[in-house]
């Protein structure tokens, strides 16, 4: 079985719509409203005391994605990275596998590549952001046993 998977990016002041609006897998086209912009995301990840680790965007370094990184960082945009599988006949996505939303937080280059640190949006301790409960119907049978391996 094969997949076909990319990402859309979406960028822009938190108080309005996306500014930017990209995606990384249809080479030279359009797809809807993204341009292509080759760029990589790695993710967001979470740690085992349940603290968020900031996820990164990585550009190629030239003059048009330099000028998107700076505006990006001096105005504290916020993006939201969708991962997608595509039809690899019609560039239309099938299934959206995941959405993280970061802000903007820090970035820098080198010779040859351009990166944006994306810090989380919330900020429980400060903000006193209740934890949410879970139930069945958002998440199916929870195993209420601690002999749960991950």
């Amino acid at each position: 079985m094969e997949f076909s998977y990319g990402h859309l990016l979406e960028v822009g002041p938190t108080n309005s719509a996306f500014k930017f609006r990209f995606q990384n897998y249809a080479l030279g086209q359009n797809v809807g409203v993204y341009g292509f912009l080759p760029f990589a995301f790695s993710g967001a990840i979470s740690s085992l005391q349940g603290d968020n680790l900031d996820a990164t965007l990585q550009f190629g370094n030239a003059e048009i994605t330099r000028n998107f990184v700076v505006e990006a960082l001096d105005n504290a945009y916020v993006a939201k990275i969708t991962t997608v599988l595509w039809n690899p006949n019609t560039y239309g996505v099938q299934k959206i596998i995941y959405e993280y939303f970061g802000a903007c937080s820090s970035g820098g280059w080198d010779e040859s590549t351009l990166q944006i640190s994306l810090g989380s949006v919330l900020d429980a301790v400060q903000a006193n952001v209740p934890g949410r409960r879970l139930y069945r119907k958002q998440v199916g049978n929870i195993p209420f046993t601690a002999q749960v391996n991950v």
